[in-house]
């Protein structure tokens, strides 16, 4: 359930449109809350202040200049918005505009922006039958001038804020914090499911090893978006069946492509088998695009989409991707937690229900070093941070698999610089960078783990 609530919260958070249509109606409520107020109270409240205007006529000229002057200004916003969207995609990669598309800043300064032009709209319309002298109207007049120089300072305030978000740092900051948030979440749902499935020794089948009567066919096409695991555990354990999934989120599958197998009596699979298709298909979320939320592949490529077009020809910025491979590491020292590439879900009487595919620290690290590898195989100033970061990592690592991954990385970095580099000292400086990842490695030792460790 958590994960469909994610799932229909990821583009909601991720749209521009959303949190200005609230602060558009906030900004029409308020209107109308102070339009409709007693004349005599208001007059009262705020007498030391009247007359501001000498008439409502007056009123009603000052917000028929404030309101075509904030429509400009609300357009410039917009316009500024979309050069940095256009820089940003040029730049960094056009994945990354759902980020700048789901800035809370942004959002909430065009959200001001809105809210003050339906101020002003819904105050003028509801001026339309009030007389001279009226104080309510007037404290309209007022709280709209007041608006207005609010909108100002947001501008300016805005548009210092594009300016640094445009920056390639800044944004890789960002996008890595988003990236360890995203793993600590994830693990929270997942960390159990794999100490379990490593403890069990849980493999996870390939799909031409399935028989056909033992198949779970998609439901659609497109990318697995996330996995309700917990629920369909339960629903397993209702119809006392097992299952075994063979794709996970982030994967594409097409229509009716196995993506899992019943495991059970066969005598009793022909009735079991279209129940459980049909937990599966409202289960495993399937749609268009990939989401961050439940996809830590997806969120660790934005950064390596980053530094693979800093990288580029066209821009040759080695300074980004160096960042950007800092970042990773920080990151990936959070990935270690997923000790094993499956995870095995219990139910209530300790049953193996559902097993499954999870990412693991050696696919999350290929994914984030891989392309960038290959695309620096020529760049020691880059390849030697990608080794400093495997060094790092070594104090962490918690499985045998993991420090076998490291060293493969590290061997790989060794034969790139020797097949790309030309320079003998270059080489030599990439070489002595990956050894010491061997050397240091080569004296860790795998301790066990218990289902309660983190």
């Amino acid at each position: 359930m958590f994960e469909r609530l994610i799932r229909i919260w990821e583009p909601l958070r991720h749209s521009l449109w959303l949190l200005p249509l609230l602060f558009g109606v906030m900004g029409a409520l308020l209107a109308a809350c102070i339009m409709v107020l007693p004349v005599t109270m208001v007059r009262q409240l705020f007498s030391p202040f009247w007359p501001i205007f000498a008439d409502v006529n007056q009123v009603r000229s000052m917000v028929g200049m404030l309101l075509p002057a904030l429509v400009t200004m609300f357009t410039l916003a917009l316009s500024i918005t979309m050069v940095v969207l256009t820089l940003a995609a040029q730049n960094l990669g056009p994945r990354l505009i759902r980020n700048f598309l789901g800035d809370q800043a942004t959002q909430s300064v065009i959200g001001i922006f809105v809210a003050n032009i339906t101020f002003l709209v819904t105050a003028l319309l509801m001026m339309g039958d009030v007389k001279d002298q009226n104080a309510v109207a007037q404290l309209a007049g007022l709280t709209g001038a007041l608006m207005f120089i609010i909108s100002l300072f947001t501008l300016i305030v805005f548009v210092h804020h594009l300016g640094r978000s445009i920056v390639a740092d800044q944004v890789i900051i960002e996008v890595g914090d988003r990236l360890e948030s995203i793993i600590a979440e994830t693990h929270d749902r997942l960390g159990h499911a794999v100490i379990e499935a490593r403890n069990a020794a849980t493999t996870i089948s390939a799909a031409p090893e399935i028989a056909p009567q033992f198949a779970i066919q998609a439901a659609r096409s497109g990318y697995i978006q996330g996995i309700d695991y917990d629920g369909l555990c339960k629903k397993i354990a209702a119809r006392h069946a097992s299952v075994e999934l063979i794709r996970q989120p982030g994967e594409h599958v097409i229509k009716d492509e196995i993506i899992g197998r019943i495991c059970g009596d066969p005598q009793h699979i022909e009735t079991l088998r279209p129940a459980l298709q049909n937990d599966v298909a409202k289960t495993v979320m399937i749609g268009n695009y990939r989401t961050a939320a439940l996809d830590i592949e997806f969120s660790l490529r934005q950064i390596v989409e980053i530094a693979v077009r800093a990288l580029s020809p066209g821009i040759n910025d080695p300074f980004t991707a160096i960042a950007s491979v800092y970042r990773l590491g920080r990151a990936m020292r959070e990935t270690l937690a997923f000790v094993y590439p499956a995870g095995l879900w219990m139910d209530e009487h300790q049953i193996a229900r559902l097993s499954g595919p999870v990412s693991d620290f050696s696919g999350m690290l290929g994914a984030a070093i891989d392309q960038i590898r290959q695309a620096a195989v020529k760049k020691p100033d880059v390849l030697i941070p990608i080794a400093e970061v495997l060094e790092g990592l070594i104090p962490f690592i918690r499985t045998d698999r993991q420090r076998d991954e490291i060293r493969r990385q590290a061997k790989i970095l060794i034969n790139t610089a020797r097949r790309e580099i030309g320079e003998p000292d270059d080489c030599r400086d990439v070489e002595n960078a990956a050894r010491r990842v061997l050397r240091y490695s080569a004296k860790w030792h795998e301790t066990p783990l218990t289902p309660g460790q983190n």
